[in-house]
């Protein structure tokens, strides 16, 4: 086979010389429990490797010896743009094994925060390097996907360059074939009948790694690595850019020149935009690590030194996740009659979880669901004409508003730019107008009988099996950070996790993973505690977080409002519930903008709404006002609802 000039024989390669050298049959014990350790670094939210293309040989040649296999991602800035904007990209790219930087602008960003890259490794260049340390240690390969023809002249060129080298087969599958389930299955058949140590898929991005993430698990002890057009760059039908355009990161204009009507969105539109970005907040980041002096490190390994996180590393929740953790009781199993990952050994999380155990990985965490309540509004709701998701909870949040901030943490906690959230509400529920709109994406629901049990099931649909959503009810006011729950309910490994209070009874927070919502039936009503839960653990494992102390709670009646105020506040300890006695203390008195309350009045464990009046001498406890308190009177235990128009919420919403 036809050697292109300029492209290099990777026969006998110093790089792929010193990776079998280093690997020799002496050094390899399968025995060897767990997976090394490898030095990571954070940029834009994307967890790397920050190793060298000679370390990322051995490392997977390592793990194929020891029976373990696994998944490569290598993110360009295409990558990192879209893992930006869509967070089950960014899963995707979470959950791999290993994480390689395949563009100079990744490499210079690193560096300019002060978290450097040893070199950009790409998954062109991995292609040949790998295959010829595979053909050191015997270990065989397949070629899956590229154009048509491509993965038999790659293959060809392989099989010249490397004569040792074991092709346990190739395939080029006709466009489309990811939709048709009868051509998964047959490719999946013969990946198996094969049992290569090493699989190559040139599909391009996204489409790679998601085909990867579906069949992985059928191969655990194989090897995935998506390739992108490499197949055509070693047979010839595309040109790579020279060695000195790939060091200048100037490869994409070579490839830009090329395929100018197919490439110019991606580079022209969205690639330099986002890369010039990307360096301007890396050299800010850096300029902040410089000066105040961070010198973290992540992982271990030899290539630790100076190897800093930039800020979501930082995130406070991850510490509230500790510090809170006195809070959480044990972790009991409601029902398992099924092995979680974890216990049956199977490929997924729990690998790359292990290099990082002080945090969860982002997983298939698709986002929260909020539960907006039944069909009759609460008799909270009809006394103060507005949604209870709109009362205010004290320093300028709202009900829905904490949520968000909360969803926000989880977000820095995983590292992922947004958790999206969806707040479902029935058909003739208020809708909330406290939070711009933009915060969160809000959804009727058509069927106004359907139960939380149904409707969790009706959405169910939106994801993938292995895809998890975190589930909360909307009227409810957290105690807890959200990031500290979420990662309690991660370490269960229940294809369930509920927290549970009062002896056990669920809270209504969940980390529920979608493949259990299929046993949901599709019609009639379903409530997900009484019916849903019981039947799910006949076959999936449930499993409860049980908290000695309440994590949130639900505001229907204005004793609820009053008594989860005071729980958020925190009330004195041992201080009288009675506002006569001589020992009570007010723990909190809540003015939204736009009310008007004299200064000669009392506001104690009390909310005064916008249009909300107290005059002269009024005493008001445990209550919310809407409308007016007279002079000198008092209002206790009661919602003074409103007499005339109720203000606009959505133009107070920048001050509240």
């Amino acid at each position: 086979m036809h050697v292109k000039e300029g492209e290099p024989r990777w026969n006998g390669s110093s790089l792929a010389a010193a990776a079998i050298s280093r690997l020799s049959p002496e050094r390899i014990t399968p025995a060897i429990a767990g997976s090394r350790r490898l030095p990571t670094i954070l940029l834009h939210g994307v967890r790397f490797h920050a190793i060298d293309e000679q370390k990322c040989i051995e490392h997977i040649l390592y793990e194929i010896e020891a029976g373990r296999g696994g998944f490569v991602v290598t993110p360009n800035v295409d990558h990192l743009a879209r893992a930006g904007q869509d967070v089950s990209f960014a899963a995707l790219i979470a959950e791999a094994n290993l994480v390689v930087a395949d563009g100079m602008p990744l490499v210079w960003a690193s560096r300019l925060q002060g978290t450097p890259l040893p070199q950009r490794v790409a998954g062109s260049d991995l292609i040949s390097s790998l295959s010829a340390a595979a053909a050191g240690q015997g270990k065989s390969i397949f070629l899956l996907g590229g154009d048509s023809g491509t993965a038999d002249a790659a293959a060809a060129v392989l099989r010249d360059r490397y004569p040792q080298l074991k092709i346990a087969g190739k395939l080029c599958p006709a466009v489309g074939f990811e939709k048709d389930e009868a051509e998964i299955q047959r490719i999946t058949s013969e990946l198996q009948a094969a049992k290569p140590d090493i699989i190559f898929v040139a599909l391009g991005s996204p489409k790679q790694e998601r085909l990867i993430d579906r069949m992985r698990g059928t191969l655990p002890a194989t090897w995935w690595l998506g390739v992108g057009v490499s197949f055509s760059f070693l047979c010839g039908n595309v040109r790579r850019a020279p060695v000195w355009m790939r060091n200048c990161g100037l490869e994409w204009t070579h490839r830009l020149i090329q395929e100018p009507k197919r490439l110019f969105k991606r580079y022209i539109i969205v690639g330099v935009p986002f890369a010039g970005w990307l360096l301007g907040r890396a050299t800010m980041r850096g300029i902040a690590n410089r000066l105040l002096g961070h010198a973290d490190g992540e992982g271990e390994g030899d290539s630790t030194e100076n190897i800093r996180l930039d800020e979501a590393d930082d995130y406070s929740p991850r510490r509230h996740a500790a510090e809170s953790s006195d809070s959480m009781g044990d972790v009991t199993v409601h029902r398992a009659n099924e092995k979680t990952s974890s216990e049956s050994g199977e490929e997924g999380a729990g690998q790359h979880e292990a290099a990082c155990p002080s945090s969860p990985s982002r997983g298939r965490l698709r986002g929260l669901v909020l539960l907006g309540g039944g069909v009759r509004p609460t008799p909270l709701a009809m006394a103060i004409g507005r949604s209870v998701l709109d009362l205010p909870l004290g320093k300028g949040k709202t009900v829905l508003g904490r949520w968000l901030d909360e969803a926000e943490g989880v977000s820095r906690l995983l590292g992922i730019e947004h958790l999206p959230v969806r707040l479902l509400m029935d058909l003739s529920a208020l809708q909330p107008r406290s939070v711009p709109a933009d915060r969160y994406r809000m959804e009727r629901d058509q069927s106004e009988y359907r139960g939380t049990g149904g409707l969790l099931a009706n959405i169910a649909v939106d994801y993938d099996d292995e895809d998890m959503i975190l589930v909360g009810n909307a009227a409810q006011v957290l105690l807890e950070p959200l990031a500290a729950l979420y990662t309690s309910l991660h370490k269960t490994r229940g294809v369930i996790a509920v927290v549970g209070h009062r002896e056990g009874e669920p809270s209504g927070l969940m980390l529920v993973t979608c493949r259990a919502l299929r046993l949901i039936p599709k019609t009639g009503f379903v409530d997900m505690k009484e019916q849903a839960l019981p039947s799910i653990a006949s076959k999936h494992d449930v499993r409860v977080v049980q908290c000695r102390r309440p994590t949130g709670l639900p505001i229907r009646l204005l004793s609820d409002y009053v008594a989860a105020l005071r729980a958020l506040h925190q009330p004195v300890r041992g201080a009288s519930t009675d506002p006569w006695a001589e020992d009570w203390k007010s723990t909190f008195a809540i003015v939204e903008p736009g009310a008007t309350v004299s200064s000669s009045a009392r506001i104690h464990d009390s909310v005064v709404l916008a249009g909300g009046i107290v005059e002269a001498g009024a005493v008001v406890v445990r209550s919310v006002v809407a409308g007016t308190v007279r002079k000198d009177r008092k209002a206790v235990d009661r919602c003074v609802e409103s007499k005339g128009r109720v203000p606009d919420i959505a133009a107070l919403r920048l001050e509240v």
